[in-house]
């Protein structure tokens, strides 16, 4: 398959200036960017506010490092180092076609040599990501296709709290935000027998447990605590896992 052809071909594709075999076309409200890298091509897609430098950025990052790319097993790949005036993504973040559907409705041979890019920031991602976690992000957890968005720390969790009856679902900690995070750990307190477990993009992970009085166990051990040093606790291990990890 004739990559090159295949993106030139794309209705009003014009070449990236200064990044070769790249090209940028539009539709309605989404603006695309594609670079060939060997038999695979390194997309971006925006919905909305585009900004070329940005997007070129991005495809320059990924072509830069396509080996980590595209010989990686994992369903999603993080990219540290992108940076570009007037915003503050740090991270390209690199999905295949077992995640996004890209090209998956009108040229499948495309589609499965499609690897999709989006900018976001490091806090985001543990590069740990499960496939069906892959697609979760992709899909609606990062808004991947919105430049204007709001970062969305890493975050594992699972709780139970025995006096509202509420529950995280399967015994395995899932994809959560910090919100809900602080939200049962507020209902922990006077609620005996609950539980809330979290884990930070590092892979540290904290339970916290009300008995006869709130304790925390975490990577330095188990202590007591109270509600407050609780929140404070949540806000630091997801925000700057750096400084509990």
């Amino acid at each position: 398959m004739d990559l090159t052809s295949k993106l030139a071909g794309q209705p009003g594709a014009e070449p990236v200036p200064g990044v070769p075999d790249a090209w940028h076309w539009s539709r309605m409200i989404f603006s695309f960017d594609a670079v060939v890298a060997g038999d695979r091509v390194l997309e971006m897609r925006v919905m909305g506010e585009y900004d070329p430098a940005l997007a070129r950025a991005v495809l320059e990052l990924a072509r830069d490092h396509a080996p980590r790319v595209l010989d990686s097993e994992r369903p999603l790949v993080v990219l540290e180092g992108l940076a570009c005036p007037g915003w503050d993504f740090d991270t390209v973040a690199a999905v295949g076609p077992e995640v996004h559907e890209y090209h998956g409705q009108e040229d499948t041979d495309l589609h499965k040599a499609t690897v999709a890019l989006f900018p976001g920031w490091r806090q985001e991602f543990s590069g740990s990501e499960t496939l069906a976690e892959a697609r979760h992000q992709f899909d609606r957890g990062l808004q991947p296709t919105r430049l204007r968005r709001d970062p969305v720390p890493f975050l594992r969790m699972r709780y139970r709290n025995e006096r509202t009856g509420s529950h995280s679902e399967g015994p395995d900690r899932g994809l959560a935000t910090l919100d809900v995070l602080r939200h049962e750990l507020s209902l922990l307190p006077g609620s005996p027998g609950s539980v809330v477990e979290w884990e930070n993009r590092l892979g540290a992970v904290f339970r916290a447990e009300c008995g006869a009085d709130l304790s925390v166990h975490g990577p330095d051990g188990s202590r007591q605590t109270t509600g407050d040093d609780l929140a404070a606790l949540a806000e630091r291990s997801v925000l700057r896992p750096e400084e509990t990890s």
